[in-house]
């Protein structure tokens, strides 16, 4: 049996006074995947741990099966993804040119239009790529954001951008346990020097001090390959993504990625299923599919706005009937974390179970009438952590290995 794996980034979310305490999941239009609910298993599942808000890269190397030790780092997935050359064992990082302000406190990021921003940097680019020492080279991947490839470099060093612009930037220093290790110490100097002569040429010619260009450094990264994904778990896999961490991430599991990308969330979603069809259909046994829509529509904070993108979203599941009805095939559907959909700065993503949808004729069928984040939780398939979902997907379309004793 084949394997459709259908992730809606930031899908799951709080309940909100506004939508009479329901969830924008619960609130929304969603007969598709009611009716696949009605006949599945549901089950509620922690990414992560309870109570831990993960980020989409890690959660999603979680749920395929891959161990925290094996996570290459996000910055490699980007650099994956834009094709740029990196050797085995070299250190990567993602910098963003961002405006800043120096307070008592400390520096701070300063939220605003980022239209304005990417025409600096684009005007910068060639320039700082230059500035770039011995050992290290600089990429400009798009937006406010450059990689840096330290050849030979360690991976082991604290992120500056915390991602909350209401605390300081931090200081650039190794990470935790690697206080003493020269190579940390070796690609601090390297980035730091960077950084500080960047930031001066960026600057010289700006008055006030308050105000100013800088450098934050976020995605400490290994370049290294991992284990392919079908010598882990059996099955000849593919991703259909749309932004470059997943097309990295599908690249460093061996996965053969295709780019599908197509505007607003049910178009969007609609020319990913029509893919992952046409994968099924050429012998692929697994197919990833990520759609982000749910995730940026919590972020506008308008949970009313993000229940119409699921409404959506469900009628595109709707056109696609024939392939989610395939005897042959799993369909499961979740997501990767909770969005909380709040103006809240102090809140990206949440530590909330997210829901899980099991369809097959391998499933066993629970009582459950409504795919939501409530009634998941009377799912027959109970709770999971991230890490259980690969051995339940084996198991349920038939891929486990059996034992008889």
């Amino acid at each position: 049996m084949k394997v459709l794996l259908l992730v809606i980034d930031g899908l799951a979310d709080i309940s909100h006074a506004e939508l009479a305490w329901s969830t924008p999941l619960q609130a929304a239009s969603t007969p598709t995947l009611d009716r696949l609910a009605r006949e599945g298993c549901c089950a509620l599942m922690y990414p992560l741990r309870p109570g831990i808000c993960p980020s989409s890269e890690v959660a999603h190397w979680n749920m395929f099966g891959y161990h925290p030790e094996e996570f290459p780092g996000r910055a490699y997935f980007h650099a994956l993804a834009a094709g740029l050359p990196c050797a085995e064992g070299d250190a990567l990082y993602m910098l963003n040119l961002v405006p800043v302000e120096v307070r008592r406190e400390g520096t701070f990021v300063l939220d605003g239009s980022p239209a304005p921003m990417e025409d600096i940097c684009m005007a910068w680019a060639e320039r700082l790529c230059e500035l770039a020492p011995a050992g290290m080279r600089l990429f400009p991947v798009g937006g406010i954001e450059f990689i840096a490839v330290i050849r030979g470099g360690s991976p082991h060093l604290r992120p500056t951008d915390t991602f909350l612009h209401h605390l300081p930037v931090e200081e650039l220093r190794p990470a935790e346990g690697w206080e003493g290790d020269s190579a940390a110490a070796a690609t601090m100097r390297t980035l730091s020097a960077f950084i500080a002569v960047a930031e001066k040429k960026l600057n010289e010619k700006t008055a006030r001090k308050e105000s100013r260009l800088g450098l934050i450094v976020k995605w400490p990264s290994q370049a290294r390959r991992a284990e392919p994904f079908e010598s882990r778990h059996g099955m000849r896999a593919a991703a259909v993504v749309s932004t470059p961490c997943f097309q990295g991430m599908g690249e460093t599991l061996s996965m053969r990625v295709v780019t599908v990308g197509a505007g607003e969330a049910g178009k969007d979603l609609e020319a990913k299923l029509a893919a992952a069809r046409s994968l099924l259909r050429e012998g692929c046994e697994f197919v990833f599919l990520h759609t982000k829509h749910a995730d940026e529509a919590a972020h506008t904070g308008d949970p009313a706005a993000k229940a119409e993108v699921i409404a959506d979203m469900d009628r595109a599941l709707d056109s696609a009937a024939p392939l989610c009805d395939d005897p042959d095939l799993l369909l499961v559907i979740t997501a990767d974390h909770t969005t909380p959909t709040t103006r809240d700065h102090r809140i990206i993503h949440g530590g909330d179970p997210v829901p899980v949808l099991f369809h097959a004729a391998s499933v066993r069928r629970d009582d459950v009438t409504g795919f939501d984040e409530v009634s998941a939780a009377r799912g027959g398939m109970g709770q999971l952590a991230g890490e259980d979902l690969m051995p339940v997907i084996r198991y349920l379309s038939r891929n486990a290995r059996f034992y008889t004793g």
